[in-house]
């Protein structure tokens, strides 16, 4: 036996489960797909016939998850690629403190801390409506070790 200590340390940890492999040809519109090594849901999956090999290709279009970012891509049908693991969770807004958003989960109550207010039109409506007094529920997405509110609704 060798004494040989292989660490590939938390990155390939992680990677490894939060993607899974999947046929290319079996990918569907609204679906997820790794392209560019980002998370994207798919906005347009057509299948063509490639005039080099006669092989039939996938061409994928989606946009990043977190950024809306359009990625294009292109896969023979019969090849794995990979998805990643998209999870979106409502949370009550209970505050915003420095750009910091002060969440709890409806169901159990537990506070949920690390996520930041967004940049851009989306994060001044969230600040508007918790400052007008509006219970608001902030989306969060996670995906491939990255977490950020992605969407929001007011009552």
């Amino acid at each position: 036996m060798s004494d040989v200590d292989l660490d590939f340390g938390p990155s390939a940890e992680a990677s490894a489960s939060d993607t899974f492999p999947m046929r290319a040809g079996t990918l569907r519109r609204n679906g997820h797909v790794l392209m560019d090594g980002v998370a994207c849901r798919l906005t347009d999956v057509s299948i063509s016939k490639s005039a080099q090999r006669g092989l039939v290709e996938v061409n994928l279009t989606g946009v990043d998850v977190f950024t809306g970012e359009k990625h294009q891509d292109v896969h023979p049908c019969a090849h794995d690629v990979e998805v990643p693991v998209v999870v979106h969770t409502e949370y009550v807004l209970a505050g915003i403190d420095d750009g910091c958003l002060s969440l709890l989960a409806e169901s159990t109550g537990e506070a949920k801390g690390g996520v930041t207010l967004p940049e851009g039109a989306l994060g001044r409506v969230i600040e508007s409506d918790f400052t007008a007094g509006r219970d608001v529920r902030v989306t969060v997405t996670r995906a491939m070790g990255r977490e950020a509110a992605t969407g929001h609704r007011a009552q």
